[in-house]
């Protein structure tokens, strides 16, 4: 018995590509029972399986996630127990701007196979860019030691992936100290790795071991030029910078501002919600103490002989302190030093060092950071509004030296010629009228610039037009951030309404989901996925 398929599922579209038009070939030859190779064997049963995991990869690459998620359900409907499946799943799901959902199907892919330490890893890994920083952990404690906190052993064994995840997820959820102190764990792995030199000298020279050594000393030449130290840095360098910006106020003092424009009932709903929250955290903190005393014993040893090969004790890393620093600047300025001597082929690098001298008013360091970033890549959005704001601060500027306003004045003339602040950033937004990042940066320095400019500044950023390049998931929810943010101004209306239009376009991100979805999102570890948010997702 041969089945059929019916003709528009057989047929390519017209808009397919060669590589969509030899899947669609394969999946119709697939789809027949007894369909037979080119060399005469027996097509396998598995073919149509493989076809749309290609297919379901294909469709999230070129950006159709819908298309995607289609061919990979119906993949995993014929087999339910293959891994590879899940995987694929999730990763469509990240792509598609939904975390969570991703999250929930990697532990899926987890639960079918709990000894495999790669899926472990990658769903752990899930978990963080989720914000589910203690289910992470939980994950992760299934092939650390025994008896210790997977945190402390992960620490120990220098795992920096799971700890620069650590830090972005408590980035995101504003979590700065415990952000920081993931961060300078990092760098205090490559201080020890730095001093691990002593051990491997007396070594390489015993066993004449040269040429290995040699490269070894190269290599922690340049060890900071790493990308687990840069990501660090770079995180650390936004949350100083945030610090500075937005000081952490005294809670008591906040919560007596909040609660004076409060309603009875709303005030009651507060406290109530307050009660419980303090509840948990007491739970969760005797908890810990537990686990503390428990490995205090095993720990105490351990860190008494590191401290001796070291060269004595460190000072502890209290997330409180860490966040509430004296001089945040500074403190960025200790990350970036690395990063200027060793990464200055990343345009990042410079316009992080502006973003700080800016703050500080140092105007020949703004120069010199603009001037490479411009020879990285003189188009790029990011330093066009850097550009903006340093010839807006020299021009604003009235007392600096003779000197240095000079060379400011000569070195302006030369990026800017003579046009000022506003006729570049028109010439900026004519050249680049077609790309979002360049319009969105334009929109946003003309606001600086003039205020009274907000309308006109607003409909060029929210423009979506299919026509406009560029346009993705990543600069969509910068906007809607804009828009929310005050970087545009007072707009939380039309911050909605672009919000609404973005779920047309991209049904499936988590930043465009209305209010409460995500509370509503409940992720089971431990493979107990439920489909509820999916379905939701795909109606909408």
């Amino acid at each position: 018995f041969i089945c059929y398929p019916k003709q528009s599922e057989c047929r390519a579209p017209k808009w397919s590509t060669r590589t969509e038009q030899t899947g669609w070939a394969y999946k119709r030859k697939a789809r027949f029972t007894h369909s037979v190779c080119d060399d005469g064997k027996e097509e396998p049963p598995t073919t149509l399986l493989w076809v749309q995991y290609f297919l379901a990869q294909h469709f999230d690459q070129i950006g159709q996630h819908t298309m995607a998620l289609d061919y990979i359900n119906a993949a995993i409907e014929s087999t339910p127990t293959l891994i590879e499946l899940f995987l694929i799943k999730a990763k469509i799901y990240k792509h598609a701007g939904n975390i969570r959902e991703a999250a929930r199907w990697m532990d899926e892919a987890q639960a079918l196979d709990t000894a495999d330490r790669f899926i472990n890893s990658k769903c752990a890994k899930y978990l963080l860019k989720a914000g589910l920083v203690k289910e992470a952990e939980e994950m992760c404690a299934k092939f650390t030691r025994e008896g210790a906190s997977a945190v402390e052993n992960l620490n120990e064994m220098q795992c920096m992936w799971f700890q620069t995840e650590c830090a972005l997820a408590y980035k995101s959820m504003k979590k700065y100290g415990e952000a920081l102190k993931k961060c300078h764990e990092i760098e205090r792995h490559f201080v020890e790795i730095t001093d691990d030199q002593f051990d491997f000298h007396t070594y390489c020279m015993r066993k004449m071991t040269l040429r290995s050594y040699v490269d070894l000393l190269k290599l922690e030449d340049v060890l900071r030029m790493h990308p687990f130290y840069f990501k660090a840095a770079q995180t650390a360098i936004q949350i100083y910078l945030n610090l500075h910006d937005n000081p952490l106020t005294d809670d008591s003092k906040e919560l007596q501002a909040d609660t004076g424009n409060l309603t009875d009932k709303e005030l009651k709903k507060l406290r109530n919600k307050q009660r419980r929250a303090q509840k948990k955290a007491q739970l969760e903190e005797e908890k810990k103490n537990a686990e503390k005393e428990k490995q205090l014993k095993n720990q105490k040893k351990k860190k008494e002989d590191d401290d001796e090969e070291i060269g004595g004790p460190k000072e502890e890393l209290i997330p409180e302190k860490l966040a509430r620093v004296e001089n945040p600047l500074d403190e960025a300025v200790k990350f970036l030093t690395p990063l200027k001597n060793l990464v200055k082929n990343k345009i990042d690098t410079h316009l992080l060092a502006f973003e700080i001298y800016f703050r500080k008013e140092k105007y020949l360091l703004m120069l010199q950071s603009v001037k490479r970033a411009y020879a990285i890549d003189p188009d790029h959005p990011w330093l066009h509004q850097c550009l903006v704001r340093f010839f807006k601060g020299v021009s604003e500027s009235k007392d600096l030296a003779e000197s240095v306003s000079m060379v400011l004045k000569q070195e302006i003339s030369r990026l800017f010629g003579e046009s000022n602040a506003k006729n570049f950033n028109q010439a900026f937004l004519t050249k680049y009228f077609n790309s979002i990042p360049h319009r969105v940066a334009a929109a946003k320095m003309m606001f600086y610039l003039d205020p009274s400019t907000q309308k006109k500044a607003v409909e060029l950023a929210i423009a979506l037009d299919e026509s406009l390049n560029n346009r993705n998931i990543q600069i969509c929810t910068e906007v809607l951030e804009s828009l929310r943010d005050g970087s545009l101004g007072e707009a939380k209306e039309t911050a909605e309404f672009y919000r609404a239009e973005c779920l047309k376009i991209y049904p499936y991100t988590l930043a465009f989901m209305p209010p409460g979805y995500e509370e509503n999102m409940k992720i089971a570890v431990n493979g107990d996925v439920s489909t509820e948010t999916e379905e939701l997702a795909n109606d909408m």
